[in-house]
Order: structure tokens, then C-alpha cells, then sequence
């Protein structure tokens, strides 16, 4: 068991830091959805102190998939934020293990903001703190992968941002 913790870990790592180095909306949250998907299995299959998170992951693969559909339509995701973000304390409370289940419940709101933002900008800064907090929850649970998918999803994000919003590299050319 712990050699396909590790490989769903291994697997959802390079999902996780892929997405932030597209240009696109919907690259970066289907992208997102699978890496989310795979590390929901992982927290699952680690034990009950990482339910919390795995409970969020999975729920967040069905956001993410909302949130394409949403913008591929030019439609609003404040009511997908809002439904969601609620969603998220919820089965955060419902789940609780303690205080550590704080951090993936605020990482999620953060997220569930951010990937509902049809400003790739905007998503990569907003996805900042969200980023931290996985870290430190990665660390507590034993989350390895995890917690360093999202220490390269940190550095992926500082990339973009220089590429993208900083140097201003043009869609054409990601």
C-alpha cells in the first residue's frame, strides 16, 4: 500500500505543477481537476488524519470541472464560488481532525475564489496563500508528494507570473 500512496503522489505532483505554466483558463483547471482527483485518493488511502483534505481534493475536482464549463460559456462563477466555498467549511467541520483541518478549509476557499476568476492573473496571485497552507498541512499529515507538488506549484506560479505578467509573454506565444 504505501508504494501506490506514493505513486498516486507521484502522479498528482506532476499534474499539480504543470497547470500555472498555461496560459488558459481551462488548461490550468482541468489540469488542476486530475492532480486534485489523484491526491484525494492519496489522503484517503494515508489514513484519517488526512481526511480532511481528501474530502476537499475531491470535492474540488467537481468544482474545477464547473468552473471550465462556466467560463468556456462565458457564464458567472460567482454562484459556483459561493455554493462552493460554503461546500468546502462544510465538509471541512464534517470532517475536522483537529486544527490542522483549518488549513486545507482556507486553502480551499482561496482556491475555489481563485480558480473561479476568469483572470489568469489574478488566479496565479490569489493561488499564492492557498499554496502555503497545503504545505504546511502536507508536512503534519505526511503528505510528501503533496507537499512538495505544491512547494514546485509555489515556484511554478513565481514563473508564470514573470513570464506571463511581469515580461508579458503573449497567448500566442505559451
Amino acid at each position: 500500500m504505501p508504494i501506490l500512496i506514493r505513486l498516486l503522489g507521484i502522479a498528482a505532483l506532476i499534474l499539480c505543477i504543470i497547470p500555472f505554466q498555461f496560459k488558459r483558463h481551462k488548461h490550468i483547471v482541468l489540469c488542476k481537476m486530475v492532480s486534485e482527483i489523484l491526491f484525494a485518493v492519496q489522503y484517503f488511502l494515508i489514513g484519517p488524519e488526512a481526511y480532511t483534505g481528501a474530502w476537499l481534493d475531491l470535492l474540488s475536482g467537481g468544482r474545477n470541472f464547473l468552473f471550465y464549463k462556466l467560463v468556456e460559456k462565458k457564464k458567472s462563477t460567482l454562484p459556483v464560488i459561493i455554493a462552493f466555498s460554503a461546500l468546502m467549511i462544510a465538509l471541512g467541520v464534517y470532517s475536522w481532525s483537529g486544527w490542522i483541518s483549518l488549513l486545507p478549509i482556507v486553502a480551499k476557499v482561496i482556491s475555489t475564489v481563485s480558480y473561479g476568476m476568469k483572470n489568469e492573473r489574478l488566479l496565479r496571485y490569489i493561488t499564492l496563500p492557498s499554496c502555503i497552507l497545503w504545505v504546511i498541512y502536507n508536512i503534519t499529515v505526511g503528505g510528501w508528494e503533496a507537499m512538495v507538488g505544491d512547494m514546485l506549484s509555489l515556484a511554478s506560479i513565481l514563473i508564470a507570473i514573470y513570464k506571463f505578467d511581469i515580461r508579458g509573454v503573449r497567448k500566442e506565444e505559451s
